[in-house]
């Protein structure tokens, strides 16, 4: 197991860095974090899902985050914090314990390959192997690290992170503070051809454009955002996106999106702001999805979407309406065995008077 720094917070003092309410001793001191059935007595542990809560009252945990619907539930831990969100507090004191990581001082590579006419800011570090080209600008705390490669005059912000074998093409931009895993590459060419209708033959169409990643957006692994044809791919501030997510050219992602791993986002989409595809969700090109709407796991859109709207299935319904289809396919077996043993009543039955000649 990972050996992390400690925590040595009391429990009153982790109650006064969640803005909860404390129970028990607030003396205690926890040294370390831990999930609810590995946590000992000197760990904090946390409730996020109710559907957990048997294993939080069994917990050792010498600290409990708990909701505030679990006041006077039966529990091991005789400390607990009482607040809003206990995951959210739990990401806090998590904090606490990355901030203590060892971190290398910034500084450039020298086997890394750094244009002269490339701008870096101050305490930029670069990694071994990385290649920054003629134009580029970097902003000042960005660590660019091993093997990544930032092309000409792409721009990236203040206080970044390119974790190793990340790829930023020409004339990207990236904004402040974003986060971006290995083996993402942005600013990929859109998938743009046109086919001779006589020959079959597919020709390239140019793609000419950038994409646009604003601030505090984190990007996960081998994921692909893709370069408008002319104009902008554009990802607002806030969103996140998971692992092997597809972005094609010319989609706009809105502001505090959520793009969980696999999904797919077709040509010029436009995305409103707070809208969740959920892992392995496929859009059509040129759709719209208001604010707020939510695509549920595995669910394919082939037309817009309106404000707040959730839809399951493929082809996408409204979620209560395509559990409810569910259900019956489950049932399609008897439902099919009654109809035929129906036909076969009707079969046997003799004709009545009134229809005999």
């Amino acid at each position: 197991m990972r050996k992390l720094p400690p925590v040595r917070k009391t429990v009153g003092e982790l109650a006064a860095l969640v803005a909860g309410e404390a129970e028990g001793d607030p003396s205690y001191l926890i040294e370390a974090a831990s999930g609810l059935l590995e946590a000992g007595p000197r760990d904090v542990s946390f409730l996020g899902n109710p559907k957990y809560a048997q294993a939080a009252n069994a917990s050792k945990a010498g600290c409990l985050l708990l909701p505030p619907s679990s006041r006077g539930a039966r529990a091991q831990a005789s400390n607990r914090i009482y607040v809003e969100d206990p995951q959210r507090a739990f990401a806090q004191v998590l904090a606490l314990i990355e901030a203590q990581l060892p971190e290398p001082a910034p500084a450039i590579d020298p086997r890394a390959l750094v244009h002269p006419e490339a701008r870096l800011g101050p305490g930029v570090g670069i990694g071994p192997f990385a290649v920054i080209e003629a134009g580029a600008r970097i902003g000042e705390r960005t660590r660019v690290e091993a093997q990544c490669y930032v092309g000409r005059e792409a721009e990236i912000g203040r206080g970044c992170r390119l974790y190793p074998q990340v790829v930023i093409r020409e004339a990207c931009r990236i904004g402040d503070r974003v986060i971006i895993h290995s083996g993402t590459v942005i600013g990929a060419d859109g998938f743009g051809f046109t086919t001779d209708k006589r020959t079959g033959k597919h020709t390239k169409i140019p793609q000419l454009g950038e994409v646009v990643i604003e601030d505090d957006v984190e990007i996960g692994a081998n994921t692909a955002i893709d370069r408008a044809t002319v104009g902008s791919t554009v990802v607002e501030s806030g969103t996140k996106i998971d692992n092997l997510v597809q972005i094609g050219h010319n989609v706009k992602v809105g502001r505090d999106c959520l793009l969980v791993a696999q999904a797919g986002v077709a040509g010029s989409c436009l995305l409103g702001n707070r809208v969740i595809l959920a892992g392995q969700a496929g859009l059509a090109g040129h759709l719209r999805l208001d604010d707020g709407a939510i695509v549920m796991a595995q669910t394919g859109v082939m037309s817009d979407l309106e404000k707040g709207q959730v839809v399951f299935g493929s082809p996408a319904r409204p979620h209560r309406e395509a559990f409810k289809l569910q259900a019956l396919y489950g049932k399609l077996p008897e439902i099919y065995e009654a109809l035929r043993e129906l036909k076969e009543k009707l079969r046997e039955t003799p004709a009545s008077s009134e229809e005999k000649p």
